[in-house]
């Protein structure tokens, strides 16, 4: 109770840095893996998010003892929209890898036959094949095992002492990083599903002279089966590969995200 008294009686400035705070950090958690999954209930989310920057805040406020906390409501509210920006680029980043797993999810589903098998995604709350929902699933054991939540946690911290509290406003190079970044997405999903969709083209390609070869037969009806058998297959075989990307793409996000924290000053 002593705490939550010293905070309704802290000073204006002590509010305004607490509030700031706690927009940066809850702008990274909007979209930061694990923290912003929508399998976890708003309410923690927020409460988790609150603590941090009560936490954080007699840390980092007197890092901007020389920046001038806003004064007024209409500059307090455009330095919690800055901070937010920064939150959700570090989130963003953070998210790219899981976005890249997905992707080769959907297209070796697809490819495979099936498209149709759809689920819905706890996480992303969006349609999805098995097959996404299961490179997700690993994406997410890799960074829980590299401790790349700690990572993400990390990078907000950091950001502070890179960008000022208060008196930072995100950059149009660091936001443009983070756009070209967001093209590793299709890079990584054409690594993880290129096994699948080789073996499956291959296999397709059989079926396709055997139907020549044996015009009786029901292609249809057998290409299925032998399409899904061959694409469980090269998951099977590539998972190895599979799991040393991510743990490469997850082992490097700390210094990705330094990169885009720089840039954005």
């Amino acid at each position: 109770m002593s705490g939550l008294h010293d905070l309704a009686t802290a000073a204006p400035g002590a509010l305004a840095a607490l509030v700031l705070v706690l927009a940066r950090i809850a702008g990274m958690m909007v979209l930061a893996p694990v923290f912003g999954s929508h399998a976890v209930a708003l309410r923690i989310r927020a409460a988790f998010a609150f603590f941090v920057a009560v936490v954080v805040t007699p840390v980092v406020a007197p890092l901007a003892r020389d920046v001038a906390l806003p004064a007024t409501n209409g500059a307090l509210l455009l330095a919690i929209a800055c901070e937010s920006v920064i939150g959700f680029a570090i989130g963003l980043v953070g998210q790219f890898l899981f976005a890249g797993a997905l992707l080769a999810g959907e297209l070796a589903g697809v490819e495979m036959g099936l498209g149709l098998s759809g689920l819905i995604d706890p996480q992303s709350q969006v349609r999805t094949t098995p097959i996404a929902e299961w490179q997700q699933l690993m994406a997410l054991l890799v960074f829980l095992s590299v401790d790349g939540h700690h990572v993400v946690l990390r990078a907000v911290a950091d950001s502070f002492h890179r960008l000022p509290l208060g008196g930072a406003e995100p950059s149009g190079a660091g936001l443009a990083l983070a756009i070209r970044l967001a093209g590793e997405i299709f890079v990584v999903a054409l690594k993880i599903a290129s096994p699948v969709l080789l073996l499956v083209v291959l296999a397709n390609l059989a079926m396709g002279s055997l139907a020549r070869l044996i015009p009786q037969m029901n292609v249809m009806a057998v290409g299925f089966p032998v399409s899904v058998g061959a694409g469980l297959f090269a998951l099977g075989i590539a998972q190895p590969t599979v799991v040393r990307i991510f743990a490469s793409g997850f082992n490097g996000l700390a210094g990705v995200l330094s990169g885009v924290v720089g840039a954005l000053g």
